[in-house]
């Protein structure tokens, strides 16, 4: 019909009248000049487009440039559950999930991201723009989702967030605009983000996922505690002003911290307490916390119970994050003991002051049965979403022809993509079928969920009591260990510590 109008309009003439032309010329400027406008942001494809349509007609809308984005419901730790899926080795490396493409490009005795980015030197940008842009693409995002995850999470380094310091190699640029994709890939199809922070400044734990493989980490000292806090509120104000923050559903502060002394896990709780108030900075737009255990010695559970009940509110503000691997470490081949361990370390959640989210788990064992592993699958994600949440580790893991740190007997375990592809995973049965509906269909051999309460007594026990006196040494130094941190933010150039952890202005 219009083609037909426009003739109809045009017949018997050559000649568009001068005030038509002008009028043309006008709007066609018009667009150029609003294309223009809007050229950094990633425009939606008609798929996305048509995901969010009815998104868009909501009328609590955040701003995006000249576009909006509807905010998304908050995530609820008490209601909701977290279906994951971690995206390891992509924005920080880790040379034992593609240990091949690793090695060809940095050379066999390099071993973390700190080691790579000094190997390729100059290079080192353009070569992790690639791995960024292949790793992980929309592809993977739309077949998660119709696997039934809602929540990435996403590992971070420190050095795409913060300025690095001498010798600190890192690429330092880039890394931001490929989360931002990620988020907005969630966003259309109303799936989650946990920010984890995976790589802090001295190396939480010396190992190669911290983004630097030393003997000799430095996080536990009062500098680095100092550019942590600098790392927490640089994550937290990324968040503040992102279009997608509604999606945000936690921060995950360190991943896997080793303390190996009392001071060391009193400057670990000062850490977690002085993130815990930046985050709460953002008020009702604050994820929830999650915190690690750090691997203290004894009754973990305990040892952590005053803190846990300190911060225990409603709605859920901080949560544990764990990391059970009940048929690995070491590699465990008996069926039924490592199916035992899923329903002990399930359990133990119960009454905890706060409710826990599993953040990585894997099929990880001594087994290597597709029959068994479907029994493990689904044991596990139904026991483990007795609480929050589960999120499998990880999206992608490539074996080796000339494994060292790959692992050299079962790799795939270890990857939600491969697991899709020999039908191991179990898939919702269709896409309607809602989270709490997919999960109630597993088996679990565990039962149905203990009843939990956070509200209840400490725990009892000569090693529960032995983790308590030492929780509370630790507390009583935490006062003179902020001074110390304060002192150093101060003299590196920050206005202070915690969520004042940012450059002093000058001039």
């Amino acid at each position: 019909m219009l083609n037909q109008t426009l003739k109809s309009r045009t017949a018997g003439s050559n000649k568009l009248p001068l005030s038509f032309l002008l009028l043309g010329s006008i709007c066609s400027l018009w667009i150029i000049f609003s294309l223009n406008l809007l050229k950094p942001q990633a425009f939606p494809s008609f798929s996305e487009t048509i995901l969010s349509k009815r998104a868009f007609r909501n009328e609590n809308i955040q701003k995006r440039g000249l576009g909006y984005l509807p905010r998304k419901p908050k995530w609820d730790f008490d209601k909701d559950k977290i279906v994951g899926l971690s995206l390891g080795n992509w924005l920080v490396l880790e040379r034992w999930m593609s240990e091949d493409w690793f090695t060809t490009g940095a050379g066999p005795n390099t071993w973390d991201e700190w080691g790579f980015s000094k190997a390729l030197g100059p290079k080192a940008r353009a070569v992790l723009e690639e791995h960024w842009s292949r790793w992980f693409t929309e592809a993977d995002v739309a077949r998660a989702h119709r696997a039934g995850i809602n929540t990435f999470r996403v590992p971070i380094g420190f050095w795409m967030m913060i300025k690095t310091v001498p010798p600190e190699p890192y690429v330092t640029q880039g890394q931001l605009a490929y989360l931002e994709k990620l988020c907005h890939w969630a966003y259309v199809r109303n799936m989650y983000v946990i920010l984890d922070l995976h790589g802090l400044p001295g190396s939480q734990n010396g190992e190669q996922q911290s983004g630097h493989n030393t003997t000799l980490p430095t996080f536990f000292q009062p500098l680095q505690q100092a550019r942590s806090d600098q790392f927490v509120k640089a994550v937290v104000d990324w968040v503040a002003q992102s279009p997608y923050y509604s999606i945000i559903s936690a921060i995950e502060v360190v991943n896997e911290p080793r303390p190996y002394t009392t001071e060391q896990r009193a400057m670990l709780r000062a850490f977690y307490e002085r993130s815990y108030t930046t985050i709460q900075t953002l008020g009702n737009k604050a994820p929830v916390m999650l915190f690690a255990d750090g691997y203290v010695p004894g009754d973990k559970l305990a040892y952590w119970w005053d803190f846990a009940a300190s911060h225990r509110t409603s709605p859920t503000s901080l949560a544990l994050a764990d990391h059970p691997y009940p048929g690995f470490f070491p590699a465990n081949g008996d069926h039924h003991d490592v199916l035992n361990q899923v329903c002990t370390k399930g359990a133990k959640y119960a009454n905890f002051p706060v409710t826990t989210v599993i953040t990585e788990w894997s099929l990880r064992s001594g087994i290597q049965d597709s029959k068994f592993e479907k029994v493990f699958y689904e044991a596990q994600l139904r026991t483990w979403t007795w609480y929050s949440g589960a999120v499998f580790w990880s999206l992608r893991n490539l074996a080796s022809k000339a494994p060292v740190l790959a692992d050299k007997i079962a790799p795939y375990q270890w990857s939600f993509e491969t697991l899709l592809d020999r039908g191991v995973v179990t898939l919702p049965a269709n896409e309607k079928q809602s989270t709490h509906d997919f999960l109630a269909s597993l088996h679990t051999p565990c039962g149905p969920r203990p009843q939990v309460q956070r509200n209840g007594p400490k725990p009892t026990g000569p090693e529960a009591e032995k983790a308590i006196t030492s929780a509370q040494a630790a507390k009583a130094m935490i006062d003179g260990i902020n001074k110390s941190v304060e002192k150093a933010a101060q003299s590196f150039g920050l206005v202070g510590s915690g969520s004042r952890a940012v450059w002093k202005k000058h001039g």
